[in-house]
């Protein structure tokens, strides 16, 4: 029998109805990544974005915005690429992976805020887990946030 390679993510941190205010202050969240599985994830890497919307910016409905993870070791805010691909393309903008073995947890903490010239609506926050090189969703998390000009 083979062993299951499982991993969880979660998305913590954020308030009870999350807000973004086209050109506002960001909005922190906390992404847990746990490899629950009988096998080791030799390379993951997170890969944050909106799903598109009506209110979204043409042509596709995109949600566009600045994207930052906090380095610990420097203490400060570092920016991250926040795609805006159609389809599954955007696990191709997995990068900076790590090792997760089997029983292992990371955690990374973001934040983000969104650009002028979105309307009033909802989308979805998604996390995803991307094993590389082979750029596969290895585990996904959502949280609905609301777009309120």
């Amino acid at each position: 029998m083979a062993k299951t390679a499982r991993l969880t993510v979660d998305i913590t941190g954020l308030p009870a109805s999350p807000r973004l205010v086209p050109g506002g202050a960001p909005l922190k969240f906390t992404v847990t990544m746990r490899n629950t599985g009988a096998t080791d994830h030799p390379l993951i890497a997170p890969v944050v974005r909106f799903d598109q919307y009506d209110g979204g910016l043409a042509p596709l409905g995109s949600v566009a915005g600045r994207l930052e993870r906090f380095d610990p070791a420097t203490g400060s805010w570092q920016p991250v690429f926040l795609p805006q691909a159609s389809g599954m393309d955007f696990l191709l903008a997995a990068t900076g992976g790590a090792p997760l073995p089997k029983g292992a947890t990371t955690t990374i903490r973001y934040r983000v805020s969104v650009d002028t010239g979105l309307r009033a609506g909802a989308t979805e926050l998604q996390v995803y887990a991307v094993s590389q090189p082979t750029n596969q969703q290895a585990g996904m998390a959502t949280a609905k946030v609301t777009i309120a000009p």
